[in-house]
């Protein structure tokens, strides 16, 4: 008998773990309106029963708290840690309890369901996030959700989730302005006519950046259509094109002197770098179709596509207008998946209530990775790449040439089944992944490599298991334990590196049992095989990663709110609202034995104190800290830093202040002045070291107004 293809294997699998349940729900008397359930979310409206520790950020929080980025709102969810790399957050690092954060490498991200890290099967940086503008909900995962998302699922996913059509038509106009040159814009309009839903926003935001060379923009345009086809059908389509121009930046830093003398400049080096330049262009497409079978069976499915087009171009210390060469990697990153999941409800058998849940997922992936070159004089940017063919030695160009082709197949299923009895419910469930990736040197001149193949296969087996009680008053505690993965970059110089995998484990409570008090502790403990880690730059500047050695994570997460009007009848509203964070990840074995993580502090966290009244205003502040952070996987404690790509050192801890106040204008027309300001004090601190030291973003204050209507 002919062995199955992996595709063959998955669909197989999924069929037979579906069958029980498909049998069990045609037998079911008593129907059970579910949930809305579908592949563009992984929660409901509420945490409340989720098998793990989970974190929403809602509308309403984003509009009260006004983040300046992204990266800001994450100061709010405990365990969630960002490192900047520029002042609007567009170089994505994010990262979750144990992960290192830069370019969000193990951090599952999804829009509406959909993966939008570069390649998560080749190249997992992220170059792209949403506006948080407009986003309906942020859904944070930790240890919770594991078994039916993946890859990238040892740490965190994060989902965001774009808004949904209103019954009835909202328009929303918000405009803002501040310092550092801050431009905002967003337009959003959402209604509903018949059967049809629709949202259309457009955001725009610029900037300038860390240093005095750059100027950081973005415009996005996003439009949604939602077909309530009848009582048992709906199709729902989502576009996005987002567009980025960023000048001035690059990922050469300054040197420990060079700081010292002039931290925020790099016109001080002398070397044109504000000819550099990086762009993106990304699109993504959705197409979802809902099908509630019955009052207990629901079938959800979509496809998808994603592009991401990332050019970046920098001078070799000469102007183009004085006949300098300028360089570059040019990326860019094809996806296309389907994902159909099942959620069947209302099962009883052996004296237990069942909840099914099955899926499958098939993506295909594509990297390109270009390093131009131009001419003597010749300006590099988007429209204008420069020459991938430039040989060594030619016309004076050094860039090797190198046209690099990665590929990828992945499929993917998960089941799992929710038993219920009383106040419990254990979910034990199984993921199955397989995939294969390939790299091929279309060019490299006087390498042996031109023209080869490599390819690399791995499977894997992902159980998990989870436990909720919720037999005490307004509270719950959850426990779980899963094995997750990290499929390892294909772009290394030693392809094919091994997955990462994890067994992670957690412990935690969540309460609302105390009037006007929220509480939610977690205890989490995470083994990690084979850690992939960044572990320099090369020549050209490019990441290199290795399986660094086995790595330890344990540590604590910790959510508290309280609010006053619990307590007193008052049109005054008094609250506190606590994320902290501590964690502790070193590696466990070989000679890096006992040092650090990189990019791993032991202590993160903020406070927030606010008061809002009945009137329509509100005034919060916020004092949040970063602790210090180790940039290599040896622990070099002293700032060894020359601005070149064996840079190391210890980056200090900083603790940072951000406000933010509005009020509601007693109009007929819902209209919101706003105030928000970042660091406050101004203060100066390392964000990072990566060639060389980048600062942080410097204080910035920006105003608005947001109409409703």
């Amino acid at each position: 008998m002919p062995a199955l293809t992996p595709i063959a294997r998955a669909v197989k699998l999924t069929a037979l773990l579906c069958l029980p349940g498909l049998a069990l729900a045609q037998t079911s008397e008593q129907p059970l309106q579910l949930p809305s359930m579908d592949v563009r979310s992984l929660v409901p409206s509420e945490i409340q029963g989720m098998p793990g520790a989970a974190n929403l950020l809602s509308r309403e929080t984003l509009d009260i708290y006004k983040p300046y980025s992204l990266h800001d709102a994450f100061d709010f969810v405990p365990g969630v840690r960002t490192i900047d790399d520029d002042v609007l957050g567009l170089r994505s690092g994010i990262g979750i309890r144990g992960a290192p954060p830069r370019r969000s490498r193990k951090v599952l991200l999804l829009e509406d369901g959909t993966p939008i890290n570069n390649s998560a099967y080749l190249d997992s940086g992220a170059h792209y996030t949403p506006p948080m503008q407009r986003l309906e909900q942020i859904e944070v995962l930790k240890g919770a959700g594991q078994i039916v998302h993946g890859p990238l699922n040892n740490h965190g996913i994060i989902n965001f989730r774009n808004l949904k059509p209103t019954a009835t038509p909202q328009t929303k106009v918000e405009l803002g302005a501040g310092n550092q040159d801050t431009r905002q814009v967003h337009l959003m309009h959402r209604r509903t006519e018949g059967p049809v839903g629709m949202v259309f926003a457009y955001t725009s935001q610029e900037a300038d950046g860390t240093f005095d060379v750059e100027e950081h923009e973005f415009d996005d345009f996003y439009a949604a259509l939602q077909w309530q086809i009848n009582e048992r059908h709906q199709l729902a389509t989502s576009a996005t094109y987002f567009r980025e121009r960023s000048q001035g930046y690059d990922e050469s830093n300054l040197s420990l002197a060079e700081y010292r003398n002039k931290p925020r400049s790099k016109r001080q080096l002398d070397e044109a770098r504000e000819f550099n330049n990086i762009s993106v262009d990304y699109y993504k497409l959705d197409l979802t179709h809902n099908f509630q079978l019955s009052n207990d069976v629901r079938l959800s499915s979509k496809v998808f596509a994603t592009e991401l087009d990332r050019p970046r171009f920098q001078t070799r210390g000469t102007s183009p207008r004085e006949g300098g060469v300028m360089e570059g990697r040019d990326r860019r990153y094809h996806t296309l998946g389907a994902d159909s999941r099942i959620d069947i409800g209302n099962l009883h058998a052996l004296g237990l209530e069942h909840r099914l849940q099955a899926g499958l997922r098939y993506e295909k992936h594509r990297f390109a990775d270009r390093r131009p070159v131009g001419r003597p004089g010749e300006y590099l940017k988007e429209s204008n790449r420069g020459n991938v063919y430039a040989r060594a030695g030619v016309d004076g160009y050094t860039r090797d040439g190198r046209l690099v082709s990665y590929d990828a197949e992945a499929v993917s299923g998960f089941i799992q089944n929710t038993l219920s009895w009383g106040d419990w419910a254990i979910t034990p469930g199984l993921r199955y992944e397989t995939y294969n990736q390939y790299k091929k040197t279309n060019f490299r001149p006087g390498s042996s490599d031109e023209g080869s193949r490599d390819k690399d296969s791995n499977s894997l087996w992902l159980p998990g298991i989870s436990l909720l009680y919720s037999g005490f008053n307004a509270t719950e505690i959850y426990a779980g334990i899963h094995r997750g993965y990290a499929p390892a970059s294909a772009r290394t110089d030693d392809f094919p590196l091994t997955p990462e995998t994890g067994i992670n484990s957690q412990i935690g409570v969540r309460s609302h049992a105390l009037r006007g008090v929220s509480l939610d502790a977690a205890f989490f403990y995470n083994r990690i095989k084979d850690t992939l880690i960044r572990d320099s730059v090369d020549s050209f500047g490019d990441a290199l990663f290795i399986n660094a050695a086995n790595s330890h994570v344990h540590g604590l997460d910790l959510g508290a709110r309280i609010d006053s009007d619990a307590f007193y009848n008052s049109p005054y509203n008094l609250f506190a609202e606590l994320a902290l964070n501590f964690t502790k990840a070193r590696f466990s074995n070989g000679p890096l034995k006992g040092n650090q993580v990189p990019e791993v502090p032991t202590r993160v966290g903020s406070l927030t104190l606010g008061v809002e009244h009945a009137a329509g205003w509100q005034l919060s502040v916020t004092t949040s800290h970063f602790g210090a952070f180790y940039t290599d996987i040896e622990n070099t404690r002293a700032l060894d830093v020359t601005g070149s790509e064996d840079d190391a050192g210890r980056v200090p801890g900083r603790t940072l202040w951000s406000a933010r106040a509005s009020y509601q204008l007693p109009t007929r027309l819902d209209t919101t002045l706003w105030l928000q300001g970042r660091n406050l004090s101004d203060k100066l601190y390392i964000a990072d070291i990566q060639e060389g030291i980048r600062p942080g973003a410097p204080r910035t204050v920006v105003g608005g107004v947001t109409f409703r209507f």
